[in-house]
């Protein structure tokens, strides 16, 4: 089960409390934190002291000296600082600005939880389930959504590998912060190629070639720009790869994003995801697609199709309220929908795809139904008050 961390906020101003909290509890982080908030250096005091035990505590320099004057604290805590404090100048005071970007000061917050004990639980104790993100057509969205949902599944601290095989990575608009890793992909399949052709069992190891990409908040690998290269990938270079990423055991969940016609890439995601997440568009040109794509792989692998539709969930993209066109065949359902977003019509800046708190909600919510019904990872979402 996944467990919110338990944090508490004494800040002595309420101005700065309100909006916060209003924040966490309107996005995601509400299903990663747990927040009790005070803004009285008595009621803190007196909440401290009745025996419960948060993972962190977050609080401005007032509150936080009359706490640490009692005695030696037994439960991690965090300085907003603002300026220079008596507490700031302690011999590893542990601090981050006061004032900052909120998505940035909570993500400050879930590190410290997961670094004090307070992490939330490992989700899956067998293979890690890889999740393809896949669509028979482009502009569907299916990346925007791919990126969201390892996204948000980092955010509640799971430990997640984005792995994007389309021919041109579009989590290349998102800078990863790694430096010296230009080109690291294609040493990479170098490697993949090597080691088909090595007699030996000596295992790929891909650890040199794992980036932290904090856009996304996951691991990943650089983005390559060589399309060729990556167009040229075989069903094996793309099935060592996933065994390799499942194979060191590092990771409770990985997302695959997939392009509508990657061919072998394609192919060995079919084969080896879990789970299968089919993007729709209410669209007579989508549905038609959808249609079409699934009657070919029925025709030409009856085989591969029934394991294909038994791990297959179909979503809508962009959904408006209501579903005006019908399905393309009569085994297939609706098992989620994901919201239009007008402001995204005519985006001039790329981070607001990953900023959008609606759609950071809903993906949650589609996270949360689609691995608890898959069998794959239980996900537990407890929302703080």
């Amino acid at each position: 089960m996944m467990i919110p961390a338990r944090l508490v906020l004494a800040v002595q101003d309420s101005r700065y409390v309100e909006p916060l909290l209003n924040y966490v509890h309107g996005s995601s982080y509400g299903s990663a934190l747990q927040v009790t908030a005070f803004t009285r250096v008595e009621s803190f005091l007196h909440y401290m002291d009745s025996g419960e035990t948060p993972n962190l505590v977050v609080g401005d320099a007032d509150m936080l000296e009359s706490w640490l004057s009692l005695g030696e604290a037994s439960v991690p805590w965090l300085l907003l600082s603002e300026g220079h404090s008596a507490l700031s100048l302690m011999e590893g005071c542990d601090s981050t600005p006061k004032y900052q970007p909120l998505p940035q000061l909570l993500d400050i917050m879930i590190t410290r939880c997961r670094r004090s004990g307070g992490t939330l639980e490992k989700l899956n104790s067998g293979s890690t389930p890889v999740l393809g993100i896949v669509s028979s057509l482009g502009g569907s969205g299916k990346s925007t959504i791919a990126m969201n949902m390892a996204k948000q599944l980092g955010v509640l601290g799971l430990r997640v590998f984005y792995l994007n095989l389309e021919s041109v990575n579009s989590s290349a608009l998102f800078p990863s912060g790694s430096v010296g890793m230009e080109g690291s992909f294609s040493r990479l399949l170098y490697d993949v190629k090597a080691s088909q052709e090595s007699a030996s069992d000596t295992e790929l190891s891909i650890a040199p070639y794992i980036i932290r990409h904090h856009g996304l908040k996951c691991d990943a690998f650089e983005p390559s720009f060589n399309v060729k290269e990556i167009s040229e990938m075989t069903v094996d270079d793309t099935s060592q790869l996933l065994t390799s990423l499942i194979a060191c055991h590092h990771y409770d969940a990985i997302v695959v994003d997939t392009e509508g016609d990657s061919g072998e890439r394609l192919q060995a995601v079919l084969e080896q995801a879990g789970l299968l997440i089919w993007v729709l568009l209410d669209d007579l040109i989508s549905m038609h697609k959808s249609g079409v794509w699934l009657d070919q792989l029925e025709l030409k692998s009856p085989a591969l199709f029934g394991s294909v539709r038994k791990r297959s969930r179909f979503i809508v993209n962009r959904y408006t309220g209501q579903l005006v066109n019908g399905l393309p065949r009569k085994d297939m359902s609706i098992d989620g929908v994901l919201p239009y977003i007008p402001s995204w019509k005519q985006l001039h800046r790329e981070d607001l795809l990953l900023s959008s708190p609606i759609y950071q909600r809903e993906v949650l919510k589609l996270c949360q139904q689609l691995l608890e019904g898959s069998g794959i990872m239980p996900v537990h979402a407890g929302g703080g008050k």
